[in-house]
């Protein structure tokens, strides 16, 4: 398994004149292991070897994004593009990269209820308002592939949407989401939507499974809790992959072994250490 980022955007290179697709490198193949450690050494040593070379740039700055470093891995995407990175990759890069950048607006912190997905692919389900004051309700999915809110039509048609419009708001309970990006896909069912872990993630989405309860604007501790495992998460925008152990290849979090890592418990995505952190 490549890493997204790096293999969509620097595995052909990153200069205008750099048609072949180059092979899986060491930290391509150290990432594929589980080794994320070994992997990120590996990414900075070649970059301080060849401080100048916007591949090496480009695929240090892909690593740290996957791992939610989006600051450092913006600038280093900046440096790529000073040192001949090819402007369509980096552009490509950063829109890839924003919709988890996107900040918290105040509000206080609010769980809903949860119903866990018997679906393939799907994490579990909430309800959403297009307005604070709306009996209008609408069930959404929570899928790690999306992007945003996708809507079926019949749930486009009773948020008032057309396709390319943006949502004023979205209501999480009494917690609103402002400027929310639509896709409508007329491929989904009529009544189906999705939502998407980019408009979650300021949040550090908080999910018990035994209550059925999501928890939006929780803090993650800033320490390891007693009884708690830690597993490190990569993005691969979209899509979000756990790292079970060190040594163990990453699995995709909607997967049948991805989800067997956290049925039935408390787990809650901490944003800023960049782990899955499972209560037991």
């Amino acid at each position: 398994m490549r890493l997204a980022l790096a293999c969509l955007l620097w595995a052909g290179g990153l200069g205008a004149q750099s048609p072949r697709l180059a092979g899986p490198s060491r930290a391509d193949s150290l990432i594929a292991q589980g080794r994320l450690a070994a992997a990120e050494a590996a990414l900075y040593a070649a970059s301080d070897a060849k401080p100048r070379d916007p591949a090496a740039r480009g695929a240090l700055a892909a690593y740290l994004a996957s791992r939610g470093r989006f600051s450092i891995a913006l600038v280093l995407f900046d440096e790529a593009q000073r040192f001949g990175a090819a402007a369509s990759r980096v552009n490509l890069a950063r829109a890839a990269i924003r919709p988890y950048t996107r900040a918290a607006a105040a509000g206080p912190e609010v769980t809903l209820p949860w119903r866990g997905s018997p679906a393939p692919g799907l994490l579990g389900s909430i309800t959403v308002r297009a307005r604070e004051d709306s009996a209008s309700s609408v069930q959404v999915q929570i899928d790690p592939n999306a992007t945003g809110l996708v809507a079926g039509v019949g749930v486009a048609a009773r948020l008032g949407l057309r396709r390319g419009d943006a949502l004023p708001a979205l209501w999480l309970g009494t917690r609103r989401l402002g400027d929310v990006p639509v896709r409508v896909d007329s491929a989904l069912g009529v009544d189906d939507a999705r939502l998407g872990l980019d408009l979650l993630w300021a949040l550090e989405p908080l999910v018990d499974e035994r209550a059925g309860t999501l928890t939006l604007g929780r803090r993650a501790p800033t320490a390891s809790a007693a009884g708690a495992t830690e597993i490190p998460w990569l993005l691969t925008f979209p899509g979000l992959q756990l790292v079970p152990r060190a040594g163990a290849p990453p699995l995709r979090i909607e997967s049948a072994a991805g989800r067997a890592l956290l049925e039935g418990r408390r787990w809650q995505i901490d944003t800023r250490r960049a782990v899955v952190r499972v209560e037991r």
